[in-house]
């Protein structure tokens, strides 16, 4: 049977570099074609290692906390309310700036295994 609708709390939390990653919408578990979603967390006053995606489009929104979006090494700064787009190709980290986590919810497209692309970079 098709699942149409899924709580976070129902699905594993991966620990991936400088974050904690869930990614709840996925082919395996809501038959997702070229999508997949979920959340991350970033830990207070730590920035992680920077990555690029080869074949995915990246699009996160910062549901709590403050920080800096690096593109290419330039600092853009974050918040609540902040949407962001990463093109494939394009370095790029999170970092928070304060004591308090930075979580943020984001979709790629296409689908992408978790962590995959953690190529230190």
């Amino acid at each position: 049977m098709q699942r149409f609708t899924i709580h976070e709390s129902k699905v594993i939390t991966k620990a991936l570099p400088g974050r904690k990653h869930k990614m709840v919408v996925r082919p395996d578990n809501m038959g997702t074609k070229n999508m997949c979603a979920g959340v991350a967390v970033f830990p207070g006053n730590a920035h992680a290692p920077s990555h690029v995606h080869e074949k995915e489009e990246e699009i996160l929104y910062v549901l709590e906390g403050e920080g800096n979006m690096y593109f290419e090494g330039k600092p853009e700064r974050i918040k609540g309310g902040t949407f962001m787009f990463v093109p494939k190709g394009v370095e790029h980290s999170l970092e928070a700036t304060t004591d308090k986590d930075l979580k943020v919810f984001y979709v790629f497209s296409p689908s992408v295994v978790q962590g995959s692309y953690d190529n230190g970079k």
